[in-house]
């Protein structure tokens, strides 16, 4: 029986895994706020991305996954999520304009814990994607873990599924924060740049297909 779950938690942590790895606003929201404010940011954006995961899965029990499927509810998340995702690039390309070049040490930077777990929370609210892997691939994953080993299994897959989110995202904002103590200002405030830059494409992108669904 312990086999059997620790196989299934290895299961949901690699197909966790397998959509987190891909870089979508999440990560985009992981690497800037890594630069500013150090390598605790990740595990607390984490939390807010968990927090909509846990929504979605409660979704799932109540039936309302195939709501999720359908075209309208695909198109207001894109137009929402593309508004969200503007919002945000904008935000970072003040906060690049404003930059000084002092990010101050970890231990003196007081972190603005709400504003991450939202930034989690909303980055990954706001891209359709994020729906269709848990359609695609979480809810199947979800139904294998609970004919398997029922309650317990579903318990493997939050676990398996949880560590990959916090250990991955955990490690991209440890790598970056390590990483800023060798670029000068002018490169952090490129990557700022770049990281806006991506939100503004990524918005773009998802009015786009939300107009190709309309029309």
């Amino acid at each position: 029986m312990m086999f059997d779950l620790a196989v299934l938690a290895a299961v949901s942590f690699f197909a966790a895994l397998s959509g987190a790895v891909v870089p979508g606003p999440v990560f985009v929201v992981v690497v800037s706020e890594s630069l500013k404010k150090g390598s605790k940011v990740g595990p607390i954006i984490v939390f807010g991305h968990l927090l909509i995961e846990a929504i979605i899965i409660s979704a799932v029990f109540f039936g309302l996954d195939t709501l999720l499927n359908s075209t309208q509810t695909t198109t207001y998340i894109s137009y929402l999520g593309g508004i969200i995702l503007l919002i945000m690039g904008v935000y970072l390309v003040n906060t690049a304009r404003t930059f000084k070049g002092d990010m101050g040490s970890e231990g003196r930077r007081k972190l603005a814990s709400r504003g991450l777990v939202a930034a989690g929370f909303l980055s990954s609210g706001s891209n359709p994607q994020f729906y269709l892997w848990w359609l695609a691939t979480g809810v199947p994953t979800i139904a294998v873990a609970l004919s398997s080993g029922g309650i317990l299994g579903f318990i493997a897959f939050l676990f398996g599924h949880a560590a990959a989110d916090l250990v991955w995202f955990s490690f991209i904002s440890w790598s970056i924060s390590k990483g800023k103590n060798y670029l000068n200002p002018k490169a952090v405030k490129f990557i700022l740049l770049g990281s806006a830059t991506f939100l503004f494409l990524f918005g773009i992108n998802l009015f786009l297909s939300a107009s190709s669904l309309l029309s």
